[in-house]
């Protein structure tokens, strides 16, 4: 009798473990690079924001998974901002599409833009002929922000 008890016990505590575990997703964290961050959010959104030494952007929109790479939509923003895309354009294709307004900040606008996770780092999956090491470098994150905020 004593070990019937201890083996429901046992799997009372084990069935309880496993309901309190809350599945997350890999990409589900927030993310650094040198110029912007991305915080992948649970209700399958995401927020975006990339900033230099004279301008700033941002973006929000939804994510999801295919296989083992993530995909990022942005929402349609019909703002007071500059458009632009997430893998940048010559100055020149960057647009104000309200032009009863000045915009003093970027809409990026994420456009099935892939991702991989590869040791840690949220890699960007290249869709133009571009050299994959400016890539790389450029438009991959980080769990951990190894740049200081002046």
């Amino acid at each position: 009798m004593k070990n019937d008890n201890r083996f429901c016990f046992f799997i009372l505590v084990i069935s309880l473990l496993f309901l309190s575990c809350e599945k997350t997703d890999k990409f589900e964290n927030q993310w650094y690079s040198l110029d912007s961050n991305l915080k992948i959010n649970k209700d399958r959104t995401f927020e975006f924001e990339r900033f230099n030494s004279i301008s700033s952007s941002i973006s929000k929109g939804e994510w999801k998974i295919i296989n083992d790479t993530l995909v990022l939509n942005s929402f349609e923003n019909k703002g007071c901002y500059f458009y632009e895309n997430y893998v940048l354009e010559p100055l020149n294709k960057i647009i104000n599409k309200n032009k009863n307004c000045q915009p003093n900040q970027g809409y990026v606008n994420f456009k099935n833009e892939k991702f991989y996770i590869k040791d840690s780092i949220l890699i960007y999956k290249s869709q133009k002929n571009i050299d994959e090491s400016i890539l790389r470098n450029s438009y991959s994150f980080s769990r951990k922000n190894r740049y200081r905020k002046l």
